[in-house]
Parts: structure tokens; sequence; C-alpha cells
């Protein structure tokens, strides 16, 4: 996206190439769900901004003006509307180009908390540039610094805690992501011409839980049920046991951040999906709603993406439905992992294995529920593990050397899970390690850390559905024709996968 004004408005997802305001205003008027999140619409006599869906009467052309991003319309003195809410729009940023995927990396960064405990100069080392590129380029793409986009992110998610829940607002301050209560009572003030506790509404009901005792509930935005269901039915063909359940309706797991332990639950009321967060430190809420978001990619502008994939024609017949969502592991580590394990083997078979490994390393825990009852083992416990360790759980010798090397490869670097420098930077520094190769690599890179450009091309699932719609006949073939695919490869992998169901990796 470019820098905006009443005259110059945002650029295409992922293109250089600057829309006009009139298209702008067209989209709005239309309410064209492929212009979501790709700007947002501020109405000059309300002093609110709006997605370009929101369902509000359609305000006359020259009372609005158009932003690049929720940021920018904070900075022009702008709030956010209820209806639309804009916190749970899409990501309106594309990886077509090299700025664009940088910025669309920091952005994934800023809304896990990186900036409310880290500084610039870390969140620019972690995506791999220099700290001067870093603002130009989101000033070139937002409109605005990167600190004022992790401001208008706590301030929107600020409102949602005193709105959704009983949590004092002392507390509320701090699982924002502001340093004190003091600059909290300031910044509310000033963006919602309001004092914070004004803005708290009694909460009218919370959602049931039946696995995890909620400290934190909080609406997640909306997702179809059909949706909600094949990304269940994912999570529950490959969950580890005794860190994740799924039932109808429902996922929860355990989960482990610095000091503390909890878990959480994901529901589906129809419409919405909700977190039940039973977690101590709620200083850690951004980061667990961030990853819940990108485990079922609620942030994925699925009318663009569908709209830009259907220009291929040998691909249009497997996106009947429209692009689907891809499921994204909580924790890349994880993923990692099961990802080495699942080498040549099916789904079925990694699962199991999967398992052993649980339960062998895994740290005991209390949930208050018996099926949550265990921690992903961390990598210091597979680094320090023998290959006879892992071989008398059924893992073959050379695959148990690789695990092993792997963890010692994470447990080295303390900012793994949060540091990507990009698709191929990140594919380099994994086939370094023996054992690992170009699909594993992308694998990761999809699935543990929601790159939407991924595309393992040698996937023997990837190569039946390819064949089968007359895409390519080889991996090489399939891997040139998926350049028309950028930079959405990975929802293309996801519909090919999808379209041979029982094929899915």
């Amino acid at each position: 996206m470019e820098t905006v004004s009443n005259s110059a408005t945002p650029a295409a997802a992922g293109s250089p190439a600057a829309i006009d305001a009139d298209t702008c205003f067209r989209a709005y008027e239309t309410r064209d769900e492929r212009f979501d999140g790709r700007f947002f619409v501020a109405v000059k006599t309300t002093g609110i901004f709006c997605r370009p869906v929101c369902p509000a009467r359609t305000p006359k052309r020259q009372n609005v003006e158009f932003h690049a991003s929720a940021a920018a319309a904070f900075a022009a003195g702008f709030r956010p509307c209820l209806r639309c809410r804009p916190e749970r729009a899409p990501r309106g940023i594309g990886a077509a180009t090299p700025g664009a995927a940088l910025v669309a990396r920091a952005l994934t960064a800023i809304d896990a908390g990186a900036l409310d405990e880290g500084s610039l100069d870390r969140l620019a080392s972690w995506i791999g540039v220099s700290t001067r590129h870093l603002r130009r380029l989101f000033e070139t793409h937002l409109g605005v610094a990167p600190l004022a986009v992790a401001q208008a992110r706590r301030l929107m998610f600020a409102r949602q805690l005193i709105e959704e829940t009983v949590l004092p607002l002392t507390e509320v301050a701090f699982a924002a992501g502001f340093a004190s209560v003091r600059r909290f009572n300031s910044a509310i003030s000033a963006a919602y011409r309001a004092t914070p506790g004004s803005l708290r509404r009694p909460v009218v009901s919370a959602p049931s839980v039946a696995s995890v005792g909620a400290l934190v509930s909080l609406r997640l935005g909306p997702l179809p049920v059909d949706g909600f269901a094949v990304l269940t039915a994912f999570y529950r063909a490959r969950a580890f046991g005794g860190v994740e359940t799924v039932a109808p309706g429902r996922y929860a797991r355990t989960l482990s951040l610095g000091a503390h332990s909890g878990s959480f639950e994901v529901c589906h009321n129809g419409h919405d999906l909700t977190l039940a967060s039973a977690f101590p430190d709620h200083s850690r809420l951004p980061l667990i709603v961030a990853r819940v978001k990108r485990m079922f990619d609620l942030g994925a502008p699925l009318a663009a993406i569908t709209s830009h994939l259907a220009c291929d024609p040998l691909l249009r017949p497997a996106l009947a439905s429209g692009a689907p969502r891809v499921p994204c592991a909580w924790d890349p580590y994880e993923l990692a992992l099961r990802a080495v394990l699942g080498q040549q083997v099916s789904v079925a078979a990694a699962t199991t294995l999967a398992a052993r490994l649980v339960e062998r390393f895994g740290i005991a825990v209390d949930t208050g529920g018996s099926a949550l009852r265990l921690l992903f083992p961390p990598p210091a416990a597979i680094a320090a593990a023998a290959v006879e360790d892992l071989t008398g759980l059924g893992i073959v010798r050379s695959r148990a050397a690789c695990l092993i090397t792997l963890a010692r490869h994470i447990a080295g670097l303390a900012d793994w899970r949060q540091s990507y420098a990009g698709l191929d930077a990140f594919a380099a520094d994994l086939t370094a390690l023996p054992g690992i190769g170009p699909w594993t690599a992308q694998y990761v890179a999809m699935r543990g850390f929601g790159d939407p450009d991924a595309f393992p091309a040698a996937d023997l699932g990837l190569l039946r559905a390819a064949r089968s719609l007359g895409l390519a006949h080889t991996a090489r073939e399939l891997q040139q024709h998926a350049e028309r695919w950028r930079p959405w490869r990975a929802y293309a992998a996801q519909t090919l996968w999808n379209f041979n169901s029982k094929d899915a990796a």
C-alpha cells in the first residue's frame, strides 16, 4: 500500500501501483470484499474510520478520505467503527514485492506484541533489514511508522478487552501492551475521547468452556461453519495426544510461554470464533491471540486470493468454493519436528510417532482437565536425547538424528520462533541441516510461520492433483507453473490438497 491522502490512495495488496481515490470510493460503495483490509475509509463528519465492507450507510464522497492502514487513520485523528471492527480486517498487504513481503512479516510480529517489550532494532533484525529501511517501508506502504502501527494495535486491543472482559483496567493496560497505566489512560482518552472506565459495558455472556477455566474470553472474528469444520478436521487428524484435544465445535491445547504454562480453547458459536484463555500472564495475550488467529487464518483476504488464483483457468475448477484457509501450527518449532516425522510416511503414521515423542519427553501439567495433561517437549529436551531414545519409539535412525540436530539448532537460537527473514533465507538456513530438504523447509515455512507464498512443489499430493487438473506432470513443471500464483502459492497448494483431500499434507 502507498501513503494515502484524499487524492492519493493505497496500492493494491502486494502491488506497487497506486489505486486512485475514485476506485477506492467505488469499492466502498459496492462493499467489494476484495478490497477489505487494503484501505480504510475515514468519515470526516463523524470522526470514524471503517473497513470498505462496513454495512453503515455510505456518506457523501466529499466527506470521506482514504488511509492505507488503521494506524494511519488513527494518526489522522479518527477512531475505529464499532460495527465493522477495523481490527478484524484481513491483512491488506501481500508479498508480491520484496518491500511488501517485509512489511507483512513485520506486521505479523507487531500483532504478536514485538514492539511492546522489544525494540524497533530487534524487530528489524528479525526480518532481516536495517531499522532505517524498515521505517521507510512502513511509511511507503502503510503511511505511518512501525511504532504508530504498534500503538494502533494496542488501542484497538485495549478497547476490545475493556468491552468484552471483566479484567480490571490496570490488567487491561498491561495486557494490551502499554508500559504504564498512566500511558494507557492518556492514550485511550486521546484516541476515543472518553476515559477507559466510560468505555466499559456489561459483559452480557461469556462463551461456554468445556475443558479450560477461562480467565479471559474474546471474540476473534467471523469464520464460516464449514471453514471451521475443515480446519478442526485437519487438526484432529494431527493432534498431539495429551497436548491438544479436538471435539465438535472446539479446539483446545496446553501452552508454555516464558515461565508460565496454561491452556486455551477455541470455540465456534455458528458465526464467530471465540478464544477462552486460561493463561496467568495477561501480558502474553497479544501473542496468544495473534497465534490463534494465524492457526485459523483469520487474516486471509480470501476474496482477493480467490480472484487472483482464478485467473489461472487450469486451477479454476479446484476453486469452486473459493480459496481455502491455510492451517498453521500454534508453534513453528512443534511443526518443524512434526514435518521431520512426516517425511515419507502417512499422516496417521506421523501422528502415531508424534504421540510417542510427546509421551516420552512431554512435561506434565495440571490444567484441570484430564485430556490436557502435557506440555509439548521443549527444544532442549529433544536436543539432550540420545538417538537410541528416539529409535526406541519407532523412529528410524536417520530421522532420529535429524530431530536431535534440528532441536539443537532451534535451542541455540533464542529468537528462532520470531525471527523469519523471508522464504529464501529461511529455506537456505533449514536445508543446511542434514536430513532436511526443500519440501520440509517449504512446509515449515507455510504451516509453521504462515508464509502465504511457500510452496512444497515436490509433495506427492500436490503432484497428483496437478496431474489430474492438467497443470503439470513433474515437480519442476509444477514449480514453474506456480509462479503465476505468487504471492499466494500456499493457498494454491491448499486448494490442490483439498481437491485431492486424501492427500492433504
